[in-house]
């Protein structure tokens, strides 16, 4: 088992981030990717990644939450990001129609940005939709066959559009709060 969305580089684990790590080993988790979710998260996720060889690995991207502070240099930094052999995906990348932090414009330019990172560095994309899931399937669509994989880390889609996600390809790490149950699903198949 390999847990594919840790926040390890947040603060609260500063007091034992290491015995966080041991727990996860001897639980039986053979491997941790950790969440870049801007370009100094992903910077600190690949740094921190680094310190755990063989076992931690991270994501280089920007969250829709952060995609409104997006500039070219950002973007060349994640490009920069994908090179070093901690960066095994692009992510947390895609669209948040739900919280609006950051325009949907902008949402969407830095997504389909990161898409074409993802596919230029061959690299997987590890993705957050969250009531967007019509507009984030279109941008996506595109790039399915450019992409080794696609993994939709956050999903708040009904029944139907998680047959169309898996139908499509993707792999489907959470469901939040779905139309069906209101309650937490986690799925681990294709």
């Amino acid at each position: 088992m390999i847990d594919i969305g840790v926040n390890l580089t947040s603060s609260r684990f500063d007091k034992d981030r290491d015995d966080v790590v041991a727990q996860a080993q001897q639980a039986g988790v053979s491997g941790m990717i950790l969440t870049g979710t801007n370009v100094e998260e992903s910077q600190a996720a690949a740094d921190l990644a680094a310190c755990y060889p063989g076992y931690a690995y991270a994501t280089a991207g920007v969250h829709p939450h952060d995609a409104k502070l997006v500039d070219p240099a950002d973007l060349s930094a994640i490009r920069h990001l994908a090179q070093r052999p901690e960066v095994v995906a692009i992510g947390e990348c895609g669209l948040d129609y739900n919280r609006d932090f950051s325009p949907r414009p902008q949402q969407e330019a830095v997504f389909e940005a990161q898409l074409a990172l993802a596919a230029e560095h061959a690299l997987p994309v590890f993705m957050h939709c969250r009531d967007a899931h019509d507009r984030w399937l279109a941008i996506l669509r595109p790039w399915l066959n450019k992409l080794p994989a696609a993994v939709l880390h956050c999903f708040t889609g009904d029944d139907h559009a998680l047959r169309g996600c898996l139908d499509a390809g993707l792999y489907i790490a959470s469901r939040v709060g779905s139309a069906t149950n209101g309650a937490d699903n986690s799925f681990s198949n294709r």
